[in-house]
């Protein structure tokens, strides 16, 4: 049931998505989202010269469990350009005997989507569609189906204020998502991945 309604979700975003160009998106990264959440309150002052940590390694979750051995083809560069950009707003990356301010976790979601949906024959529905199929205005029509499978993903930027480790759980300060398909190349989703990045920290209060 869960993986059903994943999918259907799934299903409902592009479809959104796709509302969005009239003709139809014609290449993989028009569909593709960048969407930041944050604290106002904490970055009522600038971050200049506060530390931060920022990890090794990516996490890798796919349908809902953590791999084992991932796929690291862009890891390597995604934590480059975010290490760049928080350099680039004067902050400092923490080493050994320096208080950390920011924590910060980097993970890659992917999910495989797969199915069918039943089209009617005729193509002048113009978007309605009968409750049962194979039945509408005027009487039986065939319907036939289309099988998809597709891959999606995800990744996620979390910034935690470190400072409050020693009191209460760091508080969320910062969530950046991109979202979109994982269709083409290595290097075009590699294209795509580091103009997402760049959207976050421009949409960020930083």
């Amino acid at each position: 049931m869960k993986t059903k309604v994943s999918y259907l979700i799934a299903i409902g975003l592009l479809t959104i998505m796709y509302s969005c160009y009239p003709g139809g998106a014609e290449y993989v990264d028009e569909l593709d989202t960048s969407i930041s959440k944050y604290s106002p309150d904490y970055f009522d002052e600038p971050l200049t010269g506060k530390y931060y940590y920022l990890p090794d390694e990516i996490l890798h979750i796919k349908d809902g469990e953590e791999v084992e051995d991932p796929d690291r083809t862009h890891d390597d560069a995604i934590l480059a350009q975010v290490n760049q950009h928080l350099l680039d707003l004067g902050m400092q990356e923490a080493v050994a005997g320096i208080d950390t301010s920011i924590a910060i976790a980097i993970s890659a979601i992917e999910q495989n989507n797969s199915g069918a949906a039943w089209i009617p024959g005729g193509g002048w529905w113009g978007g309605w569609y009968p409750w049962y199929p194979g039945w509408g205005w005027g009487g039986y029509y065939p319907w036939y189906p289309v099988y998809y499978n597709y891959k999606t993903g995800s990744v996620l930027i979390e910034m935690a204020d470190y400072e409050l480790k020693e009191t209460e759980e760091p508080p969320l300060i910062y969530f950046g998502a991109l979202d979109g398909l994982l269709q083409g190349s290595d290097a075009y989703i590699g294209d795509r991945l580091e103009r997402g990045i760049d959207e976050l920290f421009s949409q960020a209060p930083f």
